[in-house]
């Protein structure tokens, strides 16, 4: 009998230890537990300007160029393509974009080099949408091809550097002289170079332009002042395929 005793004594005394092992354990991870710091879920901050704007955030644009983007780009004083998409962007995306206008009448890309600092970069855009080539190919300076293109490539690289902006380069439209194209299309192309760059974008409008006057048989008359720029009608055909590439391939990709 006192072997019996004996024996369920010792069961019971393995049985508190294994249990009270187990309660440490417990007691040790609990420890743990509670000093490991807390793991957050934290959203990631929307880059880029198409991210930015889904996601609610105020945005800013500016519009660099010549004639065809600055504000008196049309004598009758109706809107051009800038003021129009203004109006839009404002009715689609109601006080979340701000939009500067820095087009100037007679530029060249030599000539908005120069304005970079004070006309683009001290706005801290997310979007600069860029214009140029028809005063460099056709207009008084005459800037050679290989100038045209270094500077402009300046001109973005200096843009780009600056942080989290973005680029998207619009081409000009074609003149209503076959000979002036011709001069035009190596500018064209150096414009487009520009595009295989991080965070640089193309609205080849020259070409989509040039396609609709031969496939619809658009009269580029019509669109057409002094031979060489968009007039109203012009203006807002521009108006109407920017919104379009905008809506389709950019704010959209």
């Amino acid at each position: 009998m006192l072997k019996k005793l004996i024996y369920l004594l010792i069961i019971a005394l393995i049985f508190i230890v294994v249990a009270g092992e187990k309660n440490l354990n417990s007691i040790k991870l609990s420890e743990e537990v509670a000093f490991l710091p807390k793991i957050e879920k934290v959203q990631a901050e929307p880059i880029g300007f198409s991210e930015k704007l889904a996601a609610g955030n105020p945005v800013t644009i500016v519009f660099l160029g010549d004639y065809v983007t600055s504000a008196d780009s049309l004598p009758d004083g109706h809107p051009n393509h800038v003021s129009l998409l203004t109006k839009w962007l404002d009715e689609k995306y109601p006080e979340q974009i701000t939009v500067i206008n820095a087009g100037m009448n007679a530029n060249t890309v030599s000539h908005m080099k120069e304005r970079i600092a004070s006309d683009v970069l001290t706005h801290a855009p997310d979007l600069v949408i860029i214009s140029a080539g028809l005063n460099d190919a056709l207009g008084d300076w005459k800037i050679p091809v290989e100038e045209y293109a270094k500077n402009y490539r300046l001109i973005v690289e200096e843009i780009i550097a600056n942080g989290e902006t973005e680029v998207l380069i619009r081409t000009p439209n074609p003149t209503t002289s076959f000979k002036d194209n011709l001069k035009m299309l190596p500018y064209m192309r150096a414009s487009s170079k520009l595009a295989s760059q991080d965070k640089v974008y193309l609205f080849d409008f020259y070409q989509v332009m040039s396609n609709d006057v031969h496939t619809k048989k658009i009269a580029q008359t019509d669109l057409i002042q002094n031979k060489l720029y968009p007039n109203t009608k012009g203006q807002a055909y521009l108006f109407g395929e920017f919104k379009n590439y905008l809506t389709t391939a950019f704010i959209n990709q």
